[in-house]
């Protein structure tokens, strides 16, 4: 049976429901957290910004999508080079895909900056099953 991701984010509502940050400061935070990856969310958990739990929430998920990220690049790298060894002209195009984990890390930026938005498809999901504290 096939879930789209907006029948699964109606069903994951109730995760995060109602946390909403203190200050514009929480915002932007969280916001940058998913743009520079790995540095933001460890300095939120480490330091008192941690005590925000909108903050955590986000430096939770920024260090699940780094990891995403990660395996993405390693997976994305494999296929480049396979591709581009069969076929060498497709490089020219292809190195625009090393950018897909950029553009969503901003546009969760922009998400959560704009609308304070907490839950986000399958990343709220992997979070919550990953880090059990929150």
């Amino acid at each position: 049976m096939c879930i789209g991701l907006i029948e699964l984010g109606e069903m994951m509502q109730g995760i995060y429901a109602g946390v909403q940050p203190q200050s514009e400061n929480d915002k932007l935070i969280s916001a940058i957290g998913y743009i520079f990856l790995l540095i933001v969310p460890i300095i939120v958990l480490v330091t008192t910004m941690k005590d925000s739990r909108f903050n955590k929430i986000h430096a939770y998920q920024g260090l699940v999508f780094f990891g995403v990220a990660v395996a993405y690049y390693i997976l994305y790298t494999c296929a480049y080079v396979a591709i581009t060894s069969v076929v060498g002209l497709l490089a020219c195009v292809l190195w625009i895909g090393y950018f897909v984990p950029f553009v969503a890390g901003l546009y969760l930026a922009f998400r959560v900056y704009t609308a304070q938005q907490v839950e986000f498809p399958l990343i709220t999901q992997a979070t919550a099953a990953v880090f059990k504290d929150m």
